[in-house]
């Protein structure tokens, strides 16, 4: 019996274009999360704790 395993290529990876820290009472901040450009968009992916968000500019009407 012979077992073929797929190579996959990955992506290299990209650094984010902007971090996002949140500021605590006593003023130390901290990195909360990261927004990476989107890549088929002029729009953002943004990862804060284990959440996805995905932000675009408003359609001009």
């Amino acid at each position: 019996m012979t077992t073929t395993t797929e190579t996959t290529t990955s992506k290299a990876k990209q650094p984010p274009a902007f971090y996002i820290f949140t500021q605590s009472k006593d003023g130390k901040s901290q990195r909360v999360g990261a927004a990476f450009r989107h890549s088929k968009s002029n729009g953002f992916n943004v990862l804060i704790g284990n959440t996805r968000y995905v932000a675009f500019p408003p359609k001009v009407k």
